[in-house]
């Protein structure tokens, strides 16, 4: 600093004085020998000055005189005040020549020290003696971590300005009152106050901003102190949420927050679990929170609902939109749960609101670089956990199918699929090469052939799964001033699978800076990528059947399904160690041979710039602008080679046929070979006489967000706090579908492909593309107000207008446009003057919300949609091009629209160690959209529209104290539980039969979004073992109509999501030493189980040990009997053995515990790394998905939360971390 005044009004203030402690000592010695000696008629040495200065004050004078010389001043705050404005003219005069000008007939006085000029008015008391009343202080500031922090800014509580600034070392040393208070700030962290007190010696620890977030709430538009925080929001520190070993970012929320339910529908990386925050608001819409990131709305790739989640179609591998975000860039999450908290979130917020805040750079800091290992085996699963026979009792099973006719030789010789039998029958019509049977046609031979399959009893978990090893690394840079503040990291992981078959890489990139241009002006940009390369088996979509109810999926080879699914008599290898083949869809099919041919892979690029701008206006207004763009591009490549068994079934009974041989009885029967119209009597032929397929389908995002606000706060006398928020902002969004079919891609020879002209013929008369481009545009704008007003702290009112316009919606002003609203308060009691008078409440806070929400539901476009498409005629000169109406326009269709009121109390007792918090809210949803049948008058038999009503309640308890607070020992636990219960109150559409059975459930008036509804089992028929059901009609038939509408006899089992749930979350240090321990239960809901029941069986189908007390006899009242070649052709239906999957019988309780993750570390003593390179290490063992405490006997292995869907879907596995920290 260049002067040091002292203000004399101000406590004897040290404006800025920065000295060392040798030179201050020295200054004051020589300034007591020179008063009381000779001092003061001392000439100086100084340089020589120039000025010219006019009209001026004598600070910028002292300031030039300074910036000329090696000369401080010190003086007080009245100096300058009572000297007025000077004018200066001066020409290489001395130091005691330019004060005696400038000082001129303005009653001060000077006297130089050493290089230090002191000016006093004439007749004060000297600044010398108020120097006398000081005392030298130094010290340290360092982090919590211990790492010191220079830059740090020391000043003195009450004055303006600075007094010091930490050195390189952290250091500070300065002179100050004996009385004094200093205030320690940093960008980042938290402000710092101490009392010297007399002492001298300080050493200052520094707590970061984020350990206080809990005092903030962020909703991504404002920053509001929590004490004046009416909505009901949580806060999550990513280090309490850190999950080693899983890197999508959507799981670290399980069990942490009450209210936010997070169903693990599919483990697969990308696939998003299904979280909820209080439960569903729509009934076809997607029900999933709003993902915002450093204030900008994260949009999702492709649309895929929470209910679509669970069929494990490929389009799930995109279903994460946060699946590119780094665990180690998260600093902390918020959840906003109510119309308060949501408020200017508007039209988008009904679900609730997930806002994620990332790491920034530090002022004042080293680089600091920071890294993260983390190295994850997957255990197999195991046939201990499920209800699949073995073998041998399998075998016993299928003999019973042969002794009942089941078994046919002669059929299987040309059956569609087949296992040990079908191997057998084909070999009894088959020849070695020296002209004998393949397999003699004796009982012997045929007894012996079996025989090696009896005792098989393979492990497919163990031929399918790997306990393959997931590596994780991250790395990251933290550095900056006063005025720059940058954060750096990459990250890289790479999962090798835990099925042959999978396999996953992703890379990720972020750089963020903060600039500080002046005391008015900043602005940050952020620069985020990531880049996915992903294999998967390949998958078709899932096929959902009410007409036989069954859900099935051509050529499904997904590793879980196929263990739980496929016998234990089936071998992966022959007994000379080659593949051995069975039958599937009249080819040979071996599981590893298939994966090894038939596969996904998945490249994706997403990028994303974003940029900020702060700007502080007068009358204390503050703007901001903030704007992103967002580029998405994913290819999905399904690639299904010439030796796949999907190429070989459209082959199958053909002279391209694996056999080389026309098989008619396999033509005929084969429904992937075309029957040409123009020779309806000629034997179906191929289209893929060569090659395989080469399916591409390209999904791009491009999306711009854009905003300006202007703040305003003020605090009128000392009882007013008033607050003004102004925003609007402007969405762009375009998604793009590329699809295409290649057809003879012969991936043996180069790529070349084959193509035969039929298949693009069969695509033409069958109506069927084999490329499309579909382009879905979002245009969306919205404008919003937010006011609060505090009085005194204890009392505060916030009101929130917000209108929102989509062109999603009907083209009517009062459909499109859509005005949404908030009132709410709260009052912190603990401020009242009676809370003063008691101990047992530290803090105490009612809150009030009531407001409209919206969404915009299942709308994609209000307006008349028209497609060209192809008639559908038997001959390929009578097509023609038409025009088909997909949507009719319906200009009222309008938001989904809720209004909830919420009511919250927070606590905190115990010297703020216990914080308990309770919410109660009500919400009332209306105007829901969902597909409406219709006469189909108009060309549309589906309509949307706003056809249902649904009402839903809940309460919240979150409860986190700090047991234990010592120097050794630590332990912080954490409850959160929830209860929601809903009731659809208005339904237009009228549901099927089979819309209510299904495992996802289906809505009904009267019932939750989901319930599950069952086929009333009433019993089996006493002589066939066939099972009998209450029907559509309400009579006792082994025959049920699953079209039906009728569905009043139908059995009401439960919601098909938890109406409870919660977790339980300790963690515990001594010493060096941390464990944390996390429990996740839920209940109040029904699982449908997996379907195991058919009209007739095949030798490749596992089977459940309830079919060991199948029916066999008369009257035997146990599990459906195995139905015999008579009884199964008098079946009236596949539906009959179907619908008992789908009864009261296969119903289970959902509820479960579970023990989701364990964690011990370990964090090794500064003193140990004092020679090292490293600032910080640690080492930690996690378990991830240990043990499921407790769940339903009746689900016999089930995972209540998967519904194994078979395509890319997988369960959670059980998993162990070793995790490596440390800070360079």
């Amino acid at each position: 600093m260049n002067y040091l005044p002292i203000g004399k009004g101000h406590g004897h203030n040290l404006r800025a004085l920065v000295f060392d402690k040798a030179w201050l000592i020295m200054k004051i010695s020589i300034f007591l020998l020179l008063v009381f000696v000779t001092a003061g008629h001392a000439k100086s040495m100084a340089q020589k000055i120039s000025l010219s200065l006019k009209d001026t004050n004598l600070e910028t004078v002292f300031s030039a005189i300074t910036s000329q010389t090696k000369h401080r001043f010190l003086y007080s705050d009245d100096v300058v005040k009572k000297a007025g404005t000077v004018n200066v003219e001066l020409r290489e005069a001395s130091i005691e020549e330019a004060l005696d000008q400038v000082l001129k007939n303005r009653r001060l006085t000077y006297r130089i020290i050493a290089e230090t000029v002191i000016i006093n008015e004439e007749g004060a008391v000297g600044v010398e003696n108020i120097l006398l009343a000081q005392q030298t202080v130094s010290g340290v500031v360092r982090d919590a971590n211990g790492q010191t922090l220079s830059g740090v800014t020391v000043s003195i509580k009450g004055q303006p300005g600075s007094v010091a600034t930490t050195n390189a070392a952290g250091g500070f040393r300065v002179a100050v009152p004996t009385d004094a208070v200093l205030v320690f700030t940093y960008i980042g962290y938290q402000t710092r106050e101490i009392n010297v007190a007399g002492n001298t010696v300080f050493n200052v620890v520094m707590e970061e901003a984020v350990r206080a977030l809990e005092e903030v709430v962020t909703t991504g538009y404002q920053n509001i102190n929590r004490r004046k925080f009416t909505g009901a929001a949580t806060t999550l520190k990513a280090d309490d949420a850190q999950r080693a070993g899983i890197p999508d970012v959507s799981r670290m929320l399980e069990g942490q927050v009450a209210g936010v339910a997070v169903q693990n529908v599919s483990g697969t990386f990308g696939a998003a679990p299904k979280i909820r925050i209080r439960g569903a608001t729509s009934i076809t819409g997607e029900n999933k929170p709003l993902w915002v990131v450093d204030g900008i709305i994260l949009e999702d790739v492709v649309n895929v609902s929470n209910d679509q989640l669970s069929t494990g179609d490929a389009t799930t591998l995109l279903g994460s939109s946060v699946a590119g975000i780094n665990p180690d860039d998260i600093e902390s999450f918020q959840i906003l749960k109510d119309a308060a908290a949501t408020s200017l979130y508007g039209a988008r917020a009904m679900n609730g609101v997930i806002l994620i805040t990332t790491k920034r750079g530090r002022a004042g800091v080293a680089p600091v670089i920071s890294y993260t290992a983390n190295l994850t085996s997957f255990l197999k699963p195991s046939y201990s956990q499920f209800d699949i026979v073995n073998s041998y009792d399998q075998m016993s099973i299928y003999a019973e199918l042969e002794r009942k006719g089941a078994i046919n030789y002669t059929s299987l010789i040309n059956a569609a699929k087949g296992g040990a039998y079908t191997k057998l029958a084909q070999g009894l019509v088959s020849w070695n090469p020296d002209g004998t049977p393949a397999v003699m046609n004796t009982p012997s031979s045929r007894r012996e052939f079996l025989e090696q399959y009896v005792y098989a009893n393979t492990n497919w978990f163990d031929a399918l799964f790997k306990n393959s090893l997931q590596q994780e690394h991250s790395l990251s840079v933290t550095s900056g001033t006063e005025k720059t503040q940058m954060y750096y990291s990459t990250s890289y992981l790479q999962d090798n699978g835990w099925t042959v078959g999978n396999r996953v890489q992703r890379f990720t990139g972020n750089i963020r800076g903060d600039f500080q241009v002046n005391d008015k002006l900043s602005f940050g940009l952020i620069t985020t990528g990531s880049i996915r390369d992903q294999n998967a088996p390949g998958t078709l979509e899932q096929d959902s059947n009410p007409v036989t109810g069954e859900v099935s999926r051509d050529f499904d080879i997904n590793p879980f399904s196929y263990a739980l699914n496929t016998s234990r008599i089936i071998r992966p290898y022959d007994n000379n160690g080659n593949y051995e083949f069975f039958t599937m869809n009249y080819a040979p099919f071996n599981i590893l041979h298939e994966l090894q041919n038939n596969s996904i892979e998945l490249n994706m690029v997403d990028l994303k710039i974003q940029g900020e701008v702060n700007y502080k206006l007068p009358k204390n207004i503050k703007y901001n602008f903030l704007g992103a763009y967002r580029y998405v591009n994913t290819g999905t490549d399904h690639k299904i080679t010439e030796n796949s068994n999907l190429a070989h079934a459209y082959r199958a009974g053909t002279t391209y046929g694996v056999t080389g041989r026309e098989n008619s009885t396999v033509a005929q029967a084969n429904r992937f070979l075309y029957t040409n119209p123009d020779d309806p009597d000629g034997l179906p032929i191929t289209v893929l006489p060569y090659g395989g397929m080469y399916l591409t389908r390209d999904n791009s995002l491009k999306s711009y967000y854009l905003r300006n606000s202007f703040n305003w706060d003020a605090t009128l006398g000392d009882a007013h706090y008033v607050t003004a928020f102004l925003t609007q902002e402007l969405r762009y969004l375009d998604r793009m579908q590329k699809s295409f079919t290649g057809y003879g891609y012969q991936f043996n020879k180069g790529g070349v492909p084959f193509l035969d002209p039929r298949v693009i013929r069969r695509d033409v008369e069958a109506n069927q593309v084999y490329y499309a481009v579909n382009l879905f545009q979002d245009r969306y704008v919205a404008f919003a107000a937010n006011s609060t007003y505090s009085y005194k702290g204890k009392y505060q009112l916030t009101g929130t207008l917000r209108y929102d316009g989509s062109n999603q919606l009907g083209e009517s002003r009062t459909a499109r446009w859509l005005p949404t609203w908030n009132l709410s308060g709260s009052w912190n009691i603990d401020e009242e003057a009676f809370m003063k008078r008691q101990s047992f409440f530290d803090a105490l806070t009612v809150r009030g919300t009531y407001g409209l929400t919206a969404s915009m539901g299942d709308a994609t476009n209000s307006s008349l949609v028209v497609r060209s498409a192809n008639t559908t005629r038997p001959y390929l000169p009578e097509i023609e091009p038409v025009l088909n109406i997909e949507n009719l326009a319906n200009s009222d269709l309008t938001w989904e629209k809720q209004y909830e009121a919420n009511v919250g109390v927070d606590a905190q007792l115990w010297s703020r160690r216990l914080q308990v918090t309770v919410d109660l809210y009500n919400r009332n949803a209306f105007d829901l959209i969902g597909g409406l049948i219709t006469p189909g008058i108009g060309g549309e038999q589906v309509k949307f529209a706003n056809y249902a009503d649904m009402k839903s309640r809940g309460i919240e308890l979150l409860v986190r104290a700090e047991v234990i607070k010592g120097a050794n020992w630590n332990w912080k636990t954490q409850l959160t539980n929830a209860f929601n219960k809903a009731e659809i109150t208005r339904l237009s559409n009228r549901p099927m039969i089979w819309d209510l059975v299904s495992n996802i459930g289906g809505a009904k008036v009267g019932f939750p979004h989901r319930g599950l509804f069952s086929i009333d089992f009433e019993r089996l028929n006493e002589e066939q073992g066939v099972p009998q059901y209450v029907n559509e009609d309400g009579t006792i038939s082994n025959n049920v109509y699953l079209q039906s509408t009728m569905t009043d006899y139908l059995r009401y089992e439960g919601p098909v999501d938890p109406t409870f749930n919660g977790g339980f979350f300790n963690t515990v240090r001594y010493k060096n030493f941390n464990a944390s321990v996390l429990l996740t239960y839920s209940m109040g809901n029904k699982v449908r189980l997996n379907p195991i029941y058919k009209n007739s069986y095949s030798d490749l189908d596992a089977m459940s040990y309830d079919f060991l007390s199948r029916f066999v006899l008369p009257y035997e009242n146990l599990a459906p009997g195995i139905a015999d070649l008579r009884t199964e052709s008098r079946l009236p239906g596949d539906q009959v053995y179907n619908a008992y999957n789908y009864s009261n019988a296969r119903v289970a309780d959902g509820g479960f515990a579970r023990l989701k993750q364990v964690t011990v570390g370990y964090e090794f003593p500064k003193r140990v790394l004092k020679d090292a390179w490293f600032k910080n290490l640690s080492v930690t063992l996690v378990a991830n998905n240990l043990w499921l405490i407790y769940s339903d006997p009746a689900l016999n292995g089930q995972d209540p939360e998967f519904y194994g869907s078979g395509g890319v879907a997988l369960p959670i596995p059980r998993q162990f971390t070793l995790s490596l920290k440390a800070n360079l």
